[in-house]
């Protein structure tokens, strides 16, 4: 006597037997409340407000370059009036121009020189736009320091003028008596040559990098702000080609503009991708007449195959208007997802409707349709249900980008399920019923016969001949996909022969898979969140050869400043700036720009005396009054309560950076300058860049992808658990997951994709596709009748296979459209999905099957012994032909022996269990 674990499953194939009798009596409330639904889940796509913002987006929630930035945008806000230039942290309306000498020419010398200032004079100046009826120039604008002037960008003329005139500059800070400024951000691709005292003096530069700041707050002048952006931009184009110069430009809106010319450009292509599904569908709906290449307009179901596609595009509206409904941010990589969805829709589709081809047409419709979702029914929900928990698991990131990909998908599979269950089999029943009735599936009118086509006319024999049951094999014809599984592949695949070469196959495909896992290499970079041809491409890779190279300022912030009037204390924060700027990613400490040794300088230079200890914040204040900019904006103060005594409560100071040009060196940049900053602890120091928003997803993405990948691998073991009444085959089930997961990341690296916040969200979808053909076979080899486990794949792949193939190509199909995208994003998409379905089909049709066969022997076939009283088990012992039982011999499972049903209700009747054993092996 042994255990069975099928408690689960025949419950719940018994509910879907008993409801798709009641689908069949009542299809109109089952087609009517679908549409109804989606209808108002419509209203939704009137709150579409799309978040642009891929700082939000692709960085962590809780990466600590957020927290940094906030820290110190908290203490220094970005306003009008305390604004100076190379200090801000927030990127919000701010405009960068990069000016690249031509034919490798030194941008310092004249005619190079005059270009690159007559550029920012035409920015500054002549770049207008109207609002509110008034004209608004960048001097309008622009943030302030105090009462100055914009800051605009002096260093072009003050620099080329000493160069002109023969003057040493020195770099990355020139000195000009007790005066001092950081062109270290400036220049780039900058020759040097030693000086006097070993100071590095410029020899020659390539590039000039220019910034503009606007107000962004109130909204009002934001707006306007932006406005002034976007004239830019056409300004910058419109250009006239200067014979000294090129110029690239960037503003706060590329990013977001960028996103969403992404999200548009999908737009057309699922409109392809769709058409040319409804197409296959179509195709794959048709027919034949046995032994002949006339149509059978009874068994064709094109129009029914295109309803399926519908029927997923229902699901995708109504997931994303219900979302929108409640409030859930959307972002425009939402747009990628129907073609995910209605190519899982599709695959479903198929299965239900390959179900009903094998049921007997002798049967009533009712019948045929309770036989059908009995047996697909449960197949697709362990689907739905895997595709949703992987795509919850997914939800679960921190990366808010992949989060709300994950919950749209996940809302949108489960709606399109329940219509499946719902819509899709009310129009599974009313053609099953028309089928029954010997009608055309198109035009609904009585076809002619085989018998009757040589009276028929050409119209009748083209386009209404249909076939009637063949009682010989009980009313069931099977079609020619399914002869080729059950009498071809199967046994070739079940050969020894085959068999050891499919394990030679595993082995080098596990071994590629391997190597590729070792070339991983991670992180999203922000050029390819670009279109190919955005005008910021080229702007990227003027930062990354000229400016990421040297020169790219490091903020640094002691939060907990310590009493500076303690000599000891300050040598402490000397100490600190001194590891900051001698790191193997620093600039030197002559990239230091500190306002203690501004003041230090100072006194000893022009004033010609020492810091007094007890005075120094007094003496702090007269130099900060003496010269204000740009260091009174790096200090704040606390007044004692009670005293007239005032302390620092907080400082910064500035650290020119090297050798962060590639994605690499930016996460050991960002790990080297935290681990300096971890050795203050009672300062609370905190370092920030921009690229450290970037650099914290690249350290997250790999453990992130792990989490997910082994939480949803448990959450799907224990769905296989339930639902597939066999332990040791919901093993094998993650096992193969495993497998084609491991596969997807290491194909994907030799396929030049990284490991990223877009890949992440695909490898995620990876995991449930990885179960959907790995479950879909399985559980046919559990619940095929036969006591040989070659007879059991031969069954299940002559069940199964051919829908699988036609899922997997339809999803290829779908997303086939965006091969030639010129985004990064989408390419990476198409590249993943492509993987995921091959490797997953690879699994499912030719690797699983050798392993069941070969692993899973006796613990995979059902007990019969608690039905030998039926007709059904007899035959099998005894491998002989069993009677056919009439339409009024069914027991229900509610009626009677529920393991009866368990071997009824599946795809593999009596007849073509027949068909099985009466063949030689």
């Amino acid at each position: 006597m042994r255990i069975r674990f099928d408690y689960v499953e025949r419950k719940i194939a018994g509910s879907f037997h008993n409801y798709g009798k009641f689908v069949s009596r009542h299809p109109a409330p089952f087609i009517i409340a679908p549409l109804l639904f989606t209808m108002a889940m419509v209203a939704g796509f009137f709150h579409l407000d799309p978040v642009t913002d891929a700082i939000y987006l692709f960085t962590p929630s809780d990466a600590p370059s957020k927290m940094e930035r906030m820290s110190i945008h908290e203490k220094w806000p970005l306003s009008d009036g305390t604004f100076i230039p190379g200090r801000a942290v927030t990127q919000a309306r701010e405009i960068q121009v990069t000016a690249l000498a031509r034919d490798g020419g030194n941008i310092l010398e004249k005619p190079y020189s005059e270009a690159v200032y007559r550029l920012d004079m035409f920015i500054q100046k002549r770049i207008k736009v109207h609002y509110n009826g008034k004209m608004h120039g960048y001097n309008d604008l622009c943030l302030h320091f105090q009462s100055d002037d914009c800051p605009g960008n002096p260093h072009v003329h003050l620099i080329s003028d000493l160069y002109a005139h023969g003057f040493n500059i020195t770099f990355p800070t020139v000195r000009m008596g007790s005066e001092s400024g950081y062109i270290g951000g400036a220049l780039g691709g900058v020759s040097l040559f030693r000086g006097a005292n070993n100071s590095q003096i410029v020899a020659s530069a390539s590039s000039w990098f220019l910034i503009y700041h606007l107000k962004f707050y109130p909204n009002n002048e934001s707006y306007v702000s932006g406005l002034w952006e976007n004239e830019l931009g056409r300004a910058m184009a419109e250009y006239p080609v200067d014979p000294y110069i090129s110029i690239t430009y960037f503003h706060s809106q590329t990013l977001a503009d960028e996103l969403k010319r992404n999200a548009e450009s999908l737009v057309p292509r699922f409109f392809v991708s769709f058409t040319m599904l409804v197409i296959f569908s179509a195709v794959c709906g048709l027919a034949f007449i046995n032994k002949s290449s006339s149509i059978d307009w009874v068994l064709s179901k094109p129009v029914l195959s295109v309803l399926g596609v519908m029927n997923a595009g229902l699901g995708i509206l109504s997931g994303i208007g219900l979302l929108l409904l409640c409030g859930f941010p959307y972002n425009d990589i939402v747009a990628v997802m129907p073609f995910l969805v209605v190519a899982v829709g599709i695959d479903n589709m198929f299965l239900m409707v390959a179900a009903v081809r094998r049921t007997s047409r002798a049967l009533p419709y009712e019948e045929r349709m309770a036989e059908c979702m009995a047996e697909a029914a449960v197949s697709i929900l362990i689907t739905a249900l895997t595709d949703a928990f992987s795509f919850g698991v997914g939800a679960i990131t921190t990366i808010p980008a992949v989060m709300i990909f994950c919950m749209y998908t996940a809302f949108a599979i489960i709606i399109t399920f329940v219509y499946q269950m719902t819509f899709f089999a009310a129009l599974l029943a009313l053609y099953t019923k028309w089928e029954a009735q010997y009608k055309n599936s198109v035009f609904l009118c009585e076809t002619k016969s085989e018998q009757e086509a040589k009276s028929a006319t050409v119209w009748q024999k083209l386009f209404n001949l249909g076939s009637r049951p063949n009682t010989s094999t009980d009313g069931k014809d099977l079609p020619w996909t399914t002869r080729f599984f059950d009498e071809w592949y199967g046994p070739i695949l079940m050969h020894p022969i085959s068999r050891v070469l499919t394990i030679a196959w595993f082995i080098v495909y596990l071994a590629g898979a391997y190597y590729g896992c070792t070339q991983l290499k991670e992180g999203l970079e922000p050029i390819n969140l670009l279109v190919e041809d955005s005008y910021a491409i080229p702007h990227y890779h003027i930062l990354q050869d000229h400016f990421w190279k040297y020169g790219a300022t490091l903020q640094v912030v002691v939060n907990n400043a310590p009493d500076l009037r303690i000599r000891s204390e300050r040598e402490r924060v000397m100490q600190l700036a001194h590891e900051m700027s001698t790191t193997s990613h620093s600039a030197g400490e002559e990239s230091l720009q500190f306002w203690m040794l501004e003041m230090t300088n100072y006194y000893k230079t022009q004033l010609e005396m020492d810091l007094v200890d007890v005075a120094f914040y007094g003496m702090l204040q007269h130099y900060l009054s003496a010269k204000p900019k740009p260091w009174i904006e790096d200090v704040l103060w606390n007044k004692t309560a009670g005293s007239d005594d005032v302390q620092i409560t907080a400082f910064r100071f500035l650290v020119g950076m090297r050798d962060i040009a590639s994605t690499n060196a930016q996460q050991e940049a960002t790990r080297v300058f935290r681990e300096v900053a971890a050795r203050y602890p009672s300062y609370n120091v905190t370092t920030f860049m921009p690229l450290w928003l970037f650099t914290d997803q690249y350290a997250i993405v790999v453990p992130n992808t792990v989490q997910n990948i082994i939480i949803a691998l448990i959450c799907m073991i224990g769905i296989a658990l339930v639902l597939i009444p066999q332990p040791m085959c919901s093993f094998w089930v993650a096992i193969a997951c495993a497998s084609i997961d491991f596969g997807v990341i290491g194909y994907m690296t030799l396929w030049n994709v990284k490991l990223d916040a877009i890949s992440m969200i695909t490898i995620i979808m990876s995991i449930g596709f990885s179960v959907d053909y790995s479950a879909h076979i399985t559980y046919g080899y559990v619940v095929s009748p036969h006591p040989n486990p070659k007879d059991k794949i031969r069954d299940a792949l002559a069940a199964l296979g051919w829908p699988l193939i036609q899922g997997g190509l339809s999803t290829i199909l779908a997303v086939s459209v965006l091969a030639d995208v010129p985004a990064y994003m989408i390419v990476t998409f198409f590249k993943t999905v492509v993987l995921s379905i091959s490797i997953g089909l690879l699994h499912g049709i030719l690797f699983l099957p050798v392993f069941l066969s070969i692993f899973v022997r006796g613990c995979c076939i059902i007990n019969l012994d608690h039905v030998g009283h039926h007709a059904v088990a007899p035959a099998l012992k005894a491998k002989q032909t069993p009677a056919v039982a009439a339409p009024s011999s069914w027991v229900s499972p509610i009626e009677g022996d529920a393991n009866l049903y368990a071997y009824q209700s599946s795809a593999f009747s009596p007849s073509l269990e027949t068909s099985f054993h009466d063949k030689s092996h």
